[in-house]
């Protein structure tokens, strides 16, 4: 392409516009974007910007008088003018197409924005004059690409949903539909359930407008009860927004009503966006992690002997395959078990079991304080085919059920197939449909994690190169999840995309990842430097988010804190590496958060919380291992709650709380 040279600035310029109304139109938009109402943030655009960019908010509703600056403003962080608010009074006579609409709408033109149109006045009260002046409006507004949103306000004469709605379909125009604000709902209809008005009004529907509010007599309450903000107030707004995804199938924009709320605007806001990210349904702004809960032990009851700590059962103090040693010491004395090791000061050292229930609220609770938003509880579909393990993992699944909903943290059953023979396959739903018949999964559990208002199941293992492919048998499975009403995350190897390396090669692979929800490549082991987190942002990261978006998925990538284990690889007669990939202290956890963040990914899933035979462990690690023939994994000079409290400093700079440097933060 050839530029003429007087020309070259106006190119420019038309350049840059193409391309953010390619953005815009091309790239698919997660579920629910959220943004936020000019009612709860004003002032210099740049400034707006640059506060709804830190605070997660995907753009901006009603912008006031400087729409071409603050529109401009937005998109240069790569944010959306989603709407500008106008309030109208219709006559019978003249045009309603004013000058300063018709500015409007050019301004708006091509930005993927809408007209939010609010009616206080109708001369006579006429249907028919307000739906001649809103068709010219409309008109004209198509012309330009843009939408026409009608406004229900409250004390307005166009004031309920069903106004709105009956004057849309009066207009009958594909670029006019209207806006459900939950505040004026419960002012004028009082607090009545909307989803049924909203489901059968689902193809007008454009936006959500959503608040903290007050139960009770709502038409009788003022606006301060009626409009707070997000975590405030006793109306369960995020039961409305799970049943707004899962019965009426809503996954448009949402935005925040803030008018008249009292306090400092921008911890209104960050108050609000926390509220947002526990309701909204994804995995935004989330920190999760795995839950192994496979340690057993001698005299916990299990009758399951050392599983997990030691090959054949029994515990030698040369045979042992754990890599690190846990920290105890905040455990109870009913919750510790003595090992034939010792401590260099001659104290037996000791260890925990995954069946006391204690232990397990003790992990939860260091979920809660630390900052860990949700536990995949890994359910191993082989060892669910055996009574003798079955029973256990159903205890631990029950105490990460109880944890969870005492530390106010998500839980998720996660199946590893691993191991699981092809023919086998339906040991995976007979176990789900067991769990919900004895009532160990709990629909009203409001602790478990719902994703776009469904229950998420994880399923891990599909598309490795190490088993047989079985992919007919995995989309009948994914199959099954999605008619049981579940969304499903699949773990999927670290080289899915491009099917090799440790991926099968076949085309059929990719059909089957796409009819899940969220894809989470395992990436443990397969890279060992903080160099090599970095340079993943480009040749593995984008592009893996890029094609989750072409598809509709979400993306959950995978970090672990280092790698090792001799121990393990040694019971099993083979060789391995001690400390085969460093922790570096964290730095090498913290390289690969950073790398997730620029890449565009605001969630993670770290491997794990309590893996220490693989030394993924994050919980509290104890620096001061026994000593003996069998070498473990130490950092002197680090706290034993290092990982905890690395993973909490994680989630702020993922949720935008923290810069992501490449520096690691210190405590």
């Amino acid at each position: 392409m050839q530029f003429i040279k007087g020309d070259i600035c106006a190119q420019n310029r038309f350049l840059a516009v193409f391309l953010v109304v390619l953005v815009l139109a091309l790239l698919p938009l997660r579920a629910n974007s959220f943004f936020a109402m000019d009612t709860g943030i004003t002032g210099d655009p740049e400034k707006v910007s640059e506060a709804l960019q830190e605070l997660g908010y995907e753009g901006l509703g009603g912008s006031g008088p400087s729409l071409a600056a603050m529109r401009a403003a937005l998109e240069g962080r790569g944010l959306r003018l989603w709407n500008t608010y106008l309030t109208l009074k219709l006559r019978k006579s003249g045009s309603a197409l004013t000058p300063e609409i018709k500015k409007q709408i050019e301004d708006l033109k091509g930005h993927g924005s809408a007209l939010w149109i609010a009616i206080p006045e109708v001369e006579g009260n006429s249907d028919e004059v307000a739906v001649k002046a809103l068709t010219e409006i409309a008109t004209e507004a198509d012309r330009a690409g843009v939408k026409v949103s009608l406004y229900p306000h409250a004390g307005f004469w166009l004031s309920r949903f069903a106004d709105a709605t009956r004057l849309a379909n009066a207009i009958n125009r594909e670029n006019v539909g209207i806006t459900f604000n939950l505040c004026h709902w419960l002012k004028v209809e009082g607090d009545i359930d909307p989803i049924p008005a909203i489901k059968a009004e689902a193809k007008r529907l454009q936006f959500v407008t959503i608040n903290g509010a007050d139960k009770g007599d709502t038409k009788a309450m003022s606006w301060d009860h009626l409009i707070q903000t997000l975590d405030s107030g006793s109306y369960d707004v995020a039961g409305f927004v799970a049943r707004l995804q899962g019965e009426a199938g809503w996954d448009g924009p949402i935005g925040l009503q803030a008018y008249g709320v009292k306090g400092d605007r921008k911890t209104n806001l960050t108050k609000s966006m926390a509220a947002w990210r526990k309701m909204s349904g994804t995995l935004e702004g989330m920190v999760v992690c795995g839950y192994q809960g496979w340690f057993r032990t001698e005299g916990d009851g299990s009758g399951n002997g050392w599983f997990h700590y030691s090959p054949g059962g029994k515990f030698e103090p040369n045979g042992t395959h754990i890599e690190i040693w846990p920290d105890v010491s905040e455990l109870g004395p009913d919750e510790r078990f003595s090992t034939p090791l010792k401590h260099a000061d001659g104290r037996v050292a000791e260890v925990f079991s995954s069946v006391k229930e204690a232990t397990v609220l003790r992990h939860f609770k260091w979920m809660r304080e630390y900052g860990i938003d949700a536990a995949f509880v890994q359910r191993f579909a082989s060892t669910t085919r055996d009574p003798r393990h079955r029973a256990s993992m159903d205890l631990v699944l029950e105490h990460c059920r109880k944890g969870a909903n005492a530390e106010g943290r998500k839980w998720v059953v996660m199946y590893d197939l691993t191991g699981l023979r092809t023919e086998n396959f339906d040991t995976v739903s007979k176990d789900w449909q067991r769990l919900k018949d004895e009532k160990r999964l709990e629909p009203g559990d409001t602790a478990y994690l719902r994703y776009k208002g469904k229950p998420l199941v994880a399923l891990w293992g599909l598309g490795f190169n190490d088993r047989a492919p079985s992919l007919p048998e995995w989309e009948t499975l994914i199959r099954f999840f999605k008619e049981q009403g579940c969304a499903v995350m699949v773990g999927v190897p670290c080289y899915w995309r491009e099917m090799e390396r440790d991926t099968i090669d076949d085309p059929k692979l990719h059909q089957v990842i796409a009819l899940a929800d969220i894809v989470s490549p395992w990436a443990v082991g397969r890279f060992g430097t903080p160099q090599d987190a970095a340079n993943r942002v480009d040749k593995l990261l984008k592009p893996d988010l890029a094609w989750c978006r072409e598809h509709k998925l979400d993306y959950l990538p995978v970090a672990f804190p280092g790698f090792s284990w001799q121990n393990l690889m040694r019971s099993r007669k083979q060789e391995a590496k001690m400390d085969a990939i460093p922790r570096l202290g964290g730095k090498f956890l913290w390289s690969q958060a950073v790398a997730a963040r620029a890449a565009g990914s605001k969630s993670l899933y770290l491997a794990m919380f309590d893996e220490i035979d693989e030394g993924t462990a994050i919980f509290k690690i104890s620096q001061d291992p026994p000593l003996g023939p069998v070498r473990f994994l130490a950092e002197p000079g680090l706290k034993s709650d290092h990982y905890l409290w690395l993973s909490g400093q994680i989630g702020k700079m993922l949720r935008g709380e923290l810069s992501p440097s490449a520096e690691m933060p210190t405590r």
